[in-house]
């Protein structure tokens, strides 16, 4: 995906209980915000699907965690676990986030995902909001009027954001802010 679209994040899901699996995928194909690109069972067959088909988000079983650090070069890894102590091995290597199976929902991804952006972002906790406003449509001057600013000062915080981020536009740091992108392109 590049860094101006607005699709779906495309997701690939490692489990290796084929049930499990499945309620994972069933709850991701019901969300227009999420896509499935691909699946399997076994960790050692994620690193060629994820480098051939460069997902956004790879949902990994705990038991897979030796395969975190070369997948999280590429993609957001979040990863399943029952139990937060099994999910450590993972995250240590790399994971930006811990999933209990059967216990999230759509929007708890989504929010997983986005915090796990976010906290690499290094946004004040102003500027945040500003982006947050931003990413929900509003204009500097809808901005402005909802946070009790002046436009110019919004303008400001746009700017420092954009800085930060290192964007141009308004689309690609809403791809980054709710992140759909994982990294964008070197400046030329």
């Amino acid at each position: 995906m590049s860094a101006d679209e607005t699709g779906p994040l495309r997701v690939l899901v490692v489990e290796e209980n084929p049930h499990a699996r499945a309620d994972v995928i069933a709850l991701l194909e019901n969300s227009d915000e999420l896509q499935v690109i691909a699946e399997t069972s076994a960790g050692h067959d994620a690193l060629p699907l994820a480098r051939r088909l460069r997902p956004d988000v790879i949902l990994l079983n705990a038991s897979a965690a030796p395969h975190t650090a070369p997948l999280s070069k590429s993609s957001r890894v979040l990863v399943l676990a029952a139990d937060p102590a099994s999910a450590e091995p993972a995250l240590r290597q790399g994971a930006c986030g811990h999933l209990v199976p059967g216990a999230f929902t759509v929007p708890d991804l989504i929010r997983a995902l986005r915090d796990a952006s976010r906290a690499d972002l290094g946004l004040s906790a102003r500027e945040a909001e500003v982006m947050d406003l931003i990413a929900s449509g509003r204009s500097n001057g809808e901005i402005a009027r909802q946070l009790y600013l002046s436009e110019k000062t919004v303008k400001n915080h746009v700017n420092r954001i954009y800085s930060k981020l290192g964007v141009g536009s308004r689309a690609t740091a809403i791809a980054l802010w709710r992140g759909m992108v994982s990294v964008l392109p070197a400046k030329d």
